[in-house]
């Protein structure tokens, strides 16, 4: 790796920078190559670096870093039979390279063949100058199969070459957390808290996992200890807030969230967060002013719309309700919730006709629970159109054969229009189905409750 601050980096790319302005080939040892590619390829000049790989090739064809360095830029472009070619000709200057090793991993980790890419990560490691560097790689490619005990046992040795690594701690918790494995990820992050107690990092995991393991007082303890490291941690902040919802604490998580604006600007999501805790107090001015401001810093925060929405919809401000659940829905127009909500905001003011646009929306989407299926037929029914209304929910049954709502709502329907005979066959299928469509169609429309013929049938099927 080359190191900018090095006195003669900057004299050493400026002479082969002029070389290639005049044209005019000049000499460079293999160490001054090593040095100019290592500048270029991490400083994201990948056209110079190659042109200072082919000359470096060319003044020195026999030495193999350079086609290992030509096939790594191939391989992080995806170009796997380039950089193969490539690789051949590196082994058969240098066969023991160990970075060669690692560039065939890369390749057939990339190809999908993580258990070949591990055997070659291992076989590097024999004559790796620091095998720490290739932990994390082997790490990854366990992770991919699903061995995560085999991923943590990597981790945790590179975790102790390189303590300050917060992507090394992050996969440790992940390991863990698909392992379902709390008590092993305490034991790791405390252990680990005992070498390290100023990272911070590691406190925040272990307030992570706490928080999962519902073992809320020690998840605040936790992540209280990582803010006092470092008091613009926004993550620890968020995620205090989170355990102090699922507390029910909502006063101190909007206190907590507010508390991260000090040491960050505040965002959409933040407001929104601190809206949520609001609603949940039942302090709807205050949520309203949050809302608002999560709308104004984001005004594509979807979810912030459609709680404004709701908002003003309790506070029947119809206009400014449909106003703000249309800007939601043209957000995330695949979410069917968003529809729902906006059937019964149209429904409220008599919109009848965009009420039905939404369902038809929901339907599109694939979402076909009984409650969207009787509520589309509720709706036809008070746009008369009756016969519609029976086919929709005919067609709820054919997605939900087994709901004894549907059955019991489409009985109770016929039952209205006074076609008796096809509510009782609809009613006998449903009881057929389950006997608790008779209890159904009763509290669905009480005052058939009078009615002898159908209390018969209901007690024939009655365990």
């Amino acid at each position: 790796m080359f190191d900018s601050d090095q006195p003669d980096t900057e004299h050493l790319i400026q002479r082969f920078e002029r070389m290639m302005k005049e044209e005019n080939v000049r000499f460079f040892d293999v160490e001054e190559f090593e040095h100019i590619t290592e500048y270029y390829l991490e400083t994201g000049r990948y056209k110079k670096a190659l042109h200072a790989i082919d000359l470096a090739s060319s003044q020195h064809p026999h030495v193999a870093s350079f086609p290992l360095k030509r096939a790594q830029y191939l391989v992080a472009m995806d170009k796997i039979e380039l950089a193969e070619r490539e690789l051949d000709r590196a082994e058969s200057l240098d066969p023991t390279n160990f970075e060669m090793l690692i560039a065939r991993g890369t390749i057939a980790s990339k190809q999908g063949l993580h258990s070949q890419a591990i055997r070659l990560f291992k076989s590097a490691l024999e004559n790796a100058e620091e095998p720490a560097d290739i932990y994390p790689m082997i790490a990854a490619e366990y992770q991919s199969l699903g061995r995560f005990e085999e991923a943590v046992k990597f981790l945790k040795m590179a975790i102790y070459e390189f303590q300050d690594d917060e992507l090394l701690l992050y996969n440790i918790a992940v390991c863990f957390d698909m392992l379902n494995n709390g008590e092993k990820a305490v034991e790791f992050f405390s252990q680990f808290i005992d070498s390290n107690p100023y990272n911070e990092i590691a406190w925040y995991h272990l307030g992570i996992t706490y928080s999962k393991m519902n073992v809320f007082e020690k998840a605040i303890w936790a992540l209280d200890y990582a803010l006092v490291i470092d008091d613009s941690f926004t993550a620890a902040y968020y995620e205090k807030a989170r355990v102090l919802e699922r507390m029910g604490l909502f006063e101190e998580a909007a206190e907590t969230l507010r508390a991260s604006f000090e040491s960050d600007e505040p965002t959409g999501y933040s407001y929104y967060r601190i809206g949520n805790c609001y609603r949940q107090l039942g302090k709807q001015d205050e949520a309203l002013r949050a809302f608002k401001h999560a709308v104004q810093l984001d005004n594509e925060l979807d979810e912030a719309y459609l709680e404004l929405a709701l908002i003003y919809l309790d506070q029947e401000r119809f206009y400014e309700s449909i106003h703000h659940i249309k800007k939601a829905v043209t957000l995330d127009s695949d979410n069917p919730d968003y529809y729902v909500i906006a059937a019964d905001i149209y429904k409220r003011v008599g919109m009848m006709l965009e009420a039905e646009e939404s369902y038809k929306s929901i339907l599109r989407l694939g979402f076909h629970e009984p409650d969207i299926f009787i509520d589309y037929a509720e709706l036809l029914l008070d746009l008369d159109q009756v016969e519609e209304a029976m086919k929709m929910l005919q067609e709820g049954l054919s997605f939900n054969p087994e709901s004894n709502e549907l059955y019991a709502v489409l009985a109770g329907y016929l039952f209205s229009v006074d076609e008796r005979e096809e509510a009782f066959q609809i009613l006998q299928d449903g009881m057929e189905v389950s006997p608790d469509v008779g209890e159904a169609i009763i509290n669905y429309f009480p005052h058939l409750m009078d009615d002898h013929e159908l209390n018969q049938v209901i007690k024939k099927f009655r365990p």
